[in-house]
Formats: structure tokens, sequence, C-alpha cells
């Protein structure tokens, strides 16, 4: 199994304004170290937790369809894009959307539908299996089920905050130091397995 991120981010969580009243920065001269430094909090928190924070898509491709049901993992998953699948021949083959349901849940999972089976096919030797889909906490408020929970966005905060005091340093050690804090809150949201 392998995970492709397909497209970055387009909104980050945290807005450019959000972070520097946060800072106390009223300047615009570090703007662009700033943006940045949203970014790289939002990276943080997403390899700590195991979670996608901006929305974004991604591939998760594997050699054959499983016995039972496919989890998808880096929740919160939005939507199923396409279940493709390349036979022996190198022929790709698009698996309809009402052969399968998607589960919105935690794993998100995907199953086929009553009375359907997965695909029977012999498969290309490696990477038969292409799941496409659209995972993220919404930037905005179209869909409140799906808004950042505010623990993680206080630790992006805190650690931007820690980043921009300490953006002088060059080495390791900025973020291998970072508050405890910034974890504590990041921690319930972590994602164990998949």
């Amino acid at each position: 199994m392998n995970l492709k991120n397909i497209t970055q981010p387009i909104v980050e969580p945290i807005l450019l304004t959000e972070a520097k009243l946060h800072l106390r920065v009223t300047s615009d001269v570090d703007n662009t170290l700033i943006a940045n430094l949203i970014k790289t909090a939002r990276q943080h928190a997403e390899n700590f937790t195991g979670r996608v924070l901006a929305s974004a898509t991604f591939e998760l491709i594997m050699d054959i369809f499983p016995s039972d049901k496919i989890k998808l993992p880096m929740p919160p998953v939005k939507s199923v894009t396409s279940i493709k699948y390349t036979d022996s021949d190198g022929l790709e083959v698009e698996w309809d959307d009402e052969n399968y349901i998607f589960y919105n849940s935690e794993p998100a999972i995907i199953v086929p539908a009553y009375g359907i089976s997965w695909p029977s096919f012999t498969p290309f030797p490696v990477g038969a299996v292409k799941i496409r889909y659209i995972a993220g906490y919404e930037a905005s408020l179209t869909d409140a089920s799906l808004i950042i929970p505010e623990p993680i966005r206080q630790a992006i905060l805190l650690l931007i905050g820690h980043l921009y005091e300490h953006r002088e340093e060059v080495s390791e050690e900025v973020l291998k130091n970072i508050p405890m804090g910034i974890q504590s809150l990041l921690y319930p949201y972590k994602i164990w397995s998949f």
C-alpha cells in the first residue's frame, strides 16, 4: 500500500492575518516568512496527528483489491473521486461509483455495494489499484462538521509563534525543542493506526 499526494492545499487552515494577530505583527515586511511558517506548522501538525488539515487530493495505491473493505488513511476524507484498476495487459478501467459504498467514518472505508464484489481481474504486477480521494478540513463554514478543531488551530498558532521567535537559529534544535503544549493540544487528535 502506497499513498501519494496529488494536489497540495490551496488554502491554509490559518490565515495570514490571523497568524500576524497572534504574533502581534503589524507590518507587512515578514508576510512571506509568516506564510511559510503557517505551511510548516500545518505540515508538522499533519505529520504528528496523521490527519489532513487543509483540503488536498490523495491517491491510495494497492497491488490488488482486499478481501473485504478498503480503509482510507489521512482523515477526514470528504469524498472518493475514482477507483481505477489496471489489468495484466496494462489496460486501466474505472470502476463505476454505483458499485461501491463510501462510508465517511473514521477511518473512512469503501465496501462493495450490496450484491457486488470487488472486480475480478489479473492485476498489473505492481500498483494495479488506484483510489483517488479528497481529504482535509474545510477552510470556511461550508461544512461545519469538517471545520478544523480549535485545539489543532491553537497548536498551529503556537508553533508558528515558536518558529517565528526562533527563526534565526540554524539547527534542528528548533523543531526538536517544540513546546510541550503544542503536542498536548495535538495528542487527542493523533491517528494511531490504519
